[in-house]
């Protein structure tokens, strides 16, 4: 083990014995790369006494979660993580991201649909993941958090710059991947209404209202389709210890 992964290790069990000692809560955060920025949080201190696990499945979408062998295996992977951390008392899904920036636009393009009408099939492959969660659940009292999907942070002129051949293929605009993203949040937080779970999101905080797009000053780089850690992470700690 590299030395920088031993004192990693150390840390998280330091940051184990502090959630005990101050009443802090277990999260296990399941979720495409975006839920890293909780990663961050969690590695910085932000989240204290708050104890974090993610289960990051890169290119995830709530859409394959209908099925148990997606492309991604994001059900396998996601299911072996509840089972590995059960003790946890809180679960945040963060999914919608890789829907509302490829994959429904594909999917619609495949269907001749348009990709809005799409939402309503990735929203039940979350269902299906909260009714596991509950199913299964050892603790009858653990929090489910549904966190909202970020907004596109890929410029029209930045498209052929990313590394996912799929992001590349897509045509629709900034504008259009937006006002997916805004339908996508807007269902997203009436499911969590109906099954009685919390929610957020950091449309409000990150939108530039003269644009109506992604303000820049929360985007990583141009290559990159993540909203900047150091500039969001306060935001997302915020959010997250809101909903506990």
């Amino acid at each position: 083990m590299s030395l920088q992964r031993y004192r990693k290790s150390l840390k998280k069990l330091w940051r184990r014995f502090q959630s005990r000692m101050f009443n802090g809560r277990s999260i296990l955060v399941l979720g495409d790369s975006h839920c890293g920025v909780f990663e961050y949080c969690f590695d910085r201190g932000l989240l204290t006494p708050h104890w974090l696990n993610c289960e990051i499945v890169a290119g995830a979408t709530a859409y394959g979660l209908n099925v148990d062998t997606s492309a991604t295996q994001g059900w396998q992977k996601f299911d072996s993580a509840l089972r590995r951390f059960a003790d946890c008392d809180v679960v945040v899904i963060m999914l919608g991201e890789c829907d509302c920036s490829f994959a429904l636009w594909k999917k619609a393009e495949q269907l001749n649909l348009d990709p809005a009408s799409l939402i309503d099939h990735s929203l039940a492959g979350i269902r299906r993941l909260v009714r596991r969660i509950r199913d299964e659940s050892s603790s009858p009292e653990r929090k489910i958090v549904l966190a909202g999907a970020i907004l596109p942070t890929v410029s029209d002129s930045a498209a052929w710059r990313q590394e996912n051949q799929l992001r590349r293929e897509i045509t629709a605009s900034q504008v259009e991947r937006t006002q997916l993203v805004l339908a996508f949040n807007e269902k997203l937080k009436r499911l969590a209404g109906e099954l009685d779970l919390a929610y957020f999101d950091l449309t409000a905080q990150t939108l530039d209202s003269a644009t109506g797009l992604v303000d820049e000053r929360f985007a990583a780089s141009a290559e990159d389709h993540h909203l900047s850690h150091p500039a969001s992470a306060l935001l997302w700690s915020a959010s997250l210890v809101k909903t506990l």
